[in-house]
Formats: structure tokens, sequence, C-alpha cells
């Protein structure tokens, strides 16, 4: 059994922006996106800085900066994975309305996490 996740992906190139609201982070609805809860945020940052405090405002923070950072790694994999299934199956389709399904591999994203780094630093 495959531990990866396959996902849907509709004419990447597009770069769609979100509308949820920071402050409604901690509410989830069924429309809002998945956060990263407090706890696993301040576990991730003691990890890091065993010896410092934060504050739940910095965690909040920090969560919101993960999940953006999770959300663009996952775009940017499912664009070099779609990509690669096009290389593979030697057929170009340029439709909008054409929804497929690609396999996103820890490979894909060990390719664009160099640049994603670049990108936030």
């Amino acid at each position: 059994p495959s531990n990866f996740r396959t996902m849907a992906v509709t004419n990447p190139y597009s770069r769609q922006t979100s509308t949820t609201s920071t402050t409604t982070a901690t509410t989830a609805s069924a429309s809002s996106p998945p956060s990263i809860s407090a706890s696993l945020t301040r576990q991730l940052l003691q990890l890091h800085h065993p010896n410092q405090r934060f504050t739940n405002d910095a965690i909040m923070a920090s969560s919101e900066l993960l999940r953006l950072l999770i959300i663009e790694a996952r775009r940017r994999a499912a664009i070099e994975a779609e990509c690669e299934s096009e290389v593979y199956m030697g057929q170009s389709q340029n439709s909008d309305n054409d929804m497929r399904r690609v396999e996103i591999r820890a490979e894909h994203v060990a390719k664009i996490a160099a640049e994603l780094l670049m990108d936030l630093s």
C-alpha cells in the first residue's frame, strides 16, 4: 500500500488566491482549509529552539506560515508530477476543464524543495 495521496489538478499554472482570513483559522468549517494545530507548531518550534518561550500570537502566526508553506509545496509538486506524467504518457492536453489525477511522490517534493526554500528566504 502506498503512503502517498493523489489529487486532482486543474490548470496548475494559474495561481489561485485563498479567501480564508487568518483570524478564522481556529474555527474550522467545511469550506475552510485545514489548519495546523497550535500544539504541533509549538512542538516543532521547541525542537529548533528548546530554551525559547513562545507567545500564542507567535504560535498562531507560525501555524499559518507552515500551512501556506505546505499548500505552496503541494501546488508546486503537483505541477512537477503533472509535467512528468505528460512526458511519460507522451500527451499534452491544453484543456482548462480537463481534470486528471496525478500522484505526488517524494521525488516531486524533493525537486521543488530548493526553489521553494530560496523563495521563502
